[in-house]
């Protein structure tokens, strides 16, 4: 394939990702397609998927390359015997090291009839997996999938599991979704007493506002601030709690997904979901089985407007702070903080690059 093609075939992938977000966010204000406009569309996507097949393998060959290049830089990978100068700039403490040495089976789920591995990340697609997984099982029930995937794929703990098997996972912005587990989990309280029995404010967001709400906001009334912690008292949370105590709503996904030990054949992205989903039905050889869902599109996802209404609310000290939270995330999946940086509060006389 010619370089002119090769950048012709990307500007039709790019076109059509942009089209996809515009599609969905006319989704969520409008309540969705009837059933026949949702199957033409599903047509159409496998179709461009099949006309696209060799660009978009060849963007997953780099999002690959991307995690061995990352994995190789601070020699975290599987040949590496001792740990680079290059880490220590991650400033992870023992207990995390750990996590990037061997397979966390936790969120390992293996679908041995169909030779399938995906790794959950929640809040990167998790519910619409869950749900296939649930289908691939037999099963398709009406709610808490979450809580019936364990029932149908036991945890598995060795790594026989991964021969001859597809393995993907659906990785986000760090950003956007720690953003997105915020208004899902803790901004509404109705919300989480409505879906959970109150869990997030019981574990979380009540100890979040006894620890980190300021004492004049804690002199006003409920009606004025809320029970519930804000945003920016989430993120002081985030920033003065160890990765290894986080929710796994917020952990960061290499805790996860034991990228530097589980090789992907595919590594999907939110910001392509619909196409990548595709790609990886027609490559694990599924498209008889499950077509293209979108599950729990609650309204608690990113768009501009509503990231640049919260993180306009941080300073560039802040975001930075988070960054280095996350700044293993950023770099294995190949995102870029400085979008965040421009949208944050400029402090006198401080620098917070990442």
């Amino acid at each position: 394939m010619g370089a002119g093609s090769a950048s012709s075939n990307r500007r039709l992938v790019v076109a059509f990702c942009i089209s996809l977000y515009f599609w969905f966010a006319f989704l969520d204000d409008k309540g969705g397609l009837d059933p026949e406009e949702l199957e033409s569309y599903r047509g159409d996507l496998a179709e461009f998927v099949k006309q696209n097949e060799e660009e978009l393998r060849e963007v997953q060959s780099e999002r690959r390359q991307q995690v061995i290049d990352t994995c190789k830089k601070y020699s975290i990978d599987r040949s590496s015997k001792e740990v680079s100068k290059a880490a220590w700039g991650l400033h992870l403490a023992p207990e995390e090291w750990s996590f990037l040495r061997r397979v966390n089976w936790y969120y390992m789920y293996h679908s041995k009839q169909n030779s399938l591995v995906w790794c959950k990340v929640p809040k990167a697609g998790s519910s619409t997996w869950t749900f296939n997984f649930l289908k691939l099982a037999g099963i398709n029930p009406k709610d808490k999938i979450h809580k019936l995937l364990r029932d149908h794929y036991p945890k598995q703990d060795s790594n026989r599991v991964m021969q001859d098997t597809f393995r993907f996972m659906v990785v986000r912005h760090p950003f956007e979704r720690i953003l997105s587990a915020y208004r899902d989990k803790l901004e509404d309280l109705a919300r989480d007493i409505d879906a959970r029995d109150g869990f997030y404010y019981t574990m979380y967001g009540k100890h979040i506002v006894a620890e980190y709400r300021q004492q004049e906001a804690k002199n006003s009334t409920e009606e004025e601030l809320g029970r519930e912690p804000t945003w920016r008292e989430f993120v002081t949370y985030l920033l003065n709690t160890p990765v290894t105590k986080f929710d796994e709503h917020w952990m960061p996904i290499w805790m996860l997904c034991s990228p530097c030990i589980v090789k992907y054949d595919v590594i999907a992205k939110m910001e392509t979901f619909s196409e990548d989903t595709q790609f990886t039905l027609a490559q694990a050889g599924l498209e008889d089985k499950l077509t293209v869902e979108w599950k729990h599109r609650t309204g608690t996802g990113g768009s501009s407007d509503t990231i640049a209404d919260y993180f306009s609310q941080l300073t560039q000290s802040e975001v930075g702070a988070l960054f280095r939270k996350y700044q293993l995330d950023f770099e294995l999946y190949g995102y870029d903080p400085e979008p965040y940086f421009d949208i944050a509060i400029v402090e006198p006389d401080a620098t917070a690059e990442p």
